[in-house]
């Protein structure tokens, strides 16, 4: 394994104090794919953790300083001294998987070319959170910020979860109006 990612765990996971060879940047895993689909090869290592559906790229120390206030929009970059739980190098099971090996030779992400992808799937990052969070269509998978609910599970035991439908999809999907219960459609997703 390559030492630009000092600090991970041995173990399959484990609450990491981010060393100052690297910074974390996590996004919502709900749309965070298609960050990772629009980076392609150019992405380094990429850490998914399925339970607080997030996803992890590694940047260079002070890569997003002059990155904007983007809580709001579920984006984090954390700094040095920052803490974040991660997986050992092999993943743990379906829980914490690695898309993109910490062990391949460039482990960090330039963090221009993270910022652009992002900026490309929710818009400028300088406007986005004031737009509001952006939630991924369940049926068509695209990242859409005027959506409609379709379903929503409380979980007294961990984070709930929401599925949301783009426009087009809510249309030749789902029945819904004021005060009827929604219908799936039989077509289903095109």
């Amino acid at each position: 394994m390559t030492d630009v990612l000092a600090g991970l765990p041995a173990e399959p996971i484990a609450m990491v104090t981010i060393p100052d060879t690297w910074h974390a940047v996590t996004l919502p895993s709900v749309w965070a794919r298609h960050v990772l689909g629009i980076l392609g090869d150019r992405s380094g290592a990429v850490l998914e953790d399925a339970f607080v559906r997030q996803m992890v790229w590694f940047i260079f120390p002070g890569g997003a300083a002059d990155w904007p206030e983007t809580a709001a929009l579920g984006v984090r970059v954390l700094p040095t001294g920052g803490d974040v739980t991660l997986a050992g190098p092999d993943g743990c099971r379906k829980v914490m998987v690695w898309h993109r090996s910490p062990r391949t030779p460039s482990p960090l992400t330039d963090p221009d070319e993270l910022r652009a992808a992002i900026e490309y799937t929710v818009g400028s990052l300088d406007q986005a959170a004031a737009l509001g969070p952006v939630w991924a269509c369940r049926y068509c998978g695209a990242p859409v910020r005027d959506a409609h609910l379709v379903d929503q599970i409380e979980s007294m035991s961990g984070p709930g979860w929401s599925s949301y439908a783009c426009g087009p999809c809510w249309s030749t999907t789902v029945r819904g109006g004021p005060g009827r219960r929604l219908h799936a459609v039989q077509e289903g997703p095109r």
